[in-house]
């Protein structure tokens, strides 16, 4: 009989829904993939609030990604910390994304973002 854990197969989001406009653009990326069904948006705040039937899920999920708006990479931390593995991790300033832009582009930057994902996701 084996120890490991059982996963579902299910791909959850996590996304950083911050302040700074990176964050709110890597919030809408995780929308745009979930409605592209390539996995299934699921809340970071549950994670950091511990709370079981929320744990219980990401722990089984089979793959976790993790979409930040900044180098703080606060959503790749929560999870880490809960002891959820990142499977992938974007961050939208390490895509050249500001955190305030002169001129916004979000259906742009969202999109950038989420073309990142879906590459990590292939490679």
């Amino acid at each position: 009989m084996s120890n490991s854990v059982q996963t579902n197969g299910e791909t959850l989001v996590f996304t950083c829904a911050g302040a700074a406009y990176s964050g709110q653009a890597s919030n809408q990326a995780g929308v745009q993939l979930h409605r592209e069904k390539f996995g299934n948006l699921f809340c970071i705040a549950a994670i950091a609030a511990d709370r079981p039937e929320k744990m219980e899920r990401a722990r089984n999920a089979g793959t976790r990604i993790a979409i930040d708006g900044c180098e703080d990479h606060c959503c790749k931390i929560v999870l880490e910390k809960a002891g959820l593995p990142v499977d992938v991790h974007v961050a939208a300033t390490d895509l050249g994304i500001e955190k305030k832009p002169e001129t916004p582009r979000m259906a742009e930057d969202s999109a950038r973002i989420a073309d990142e994902v879906k590459r990590s996701l292939t490679v």
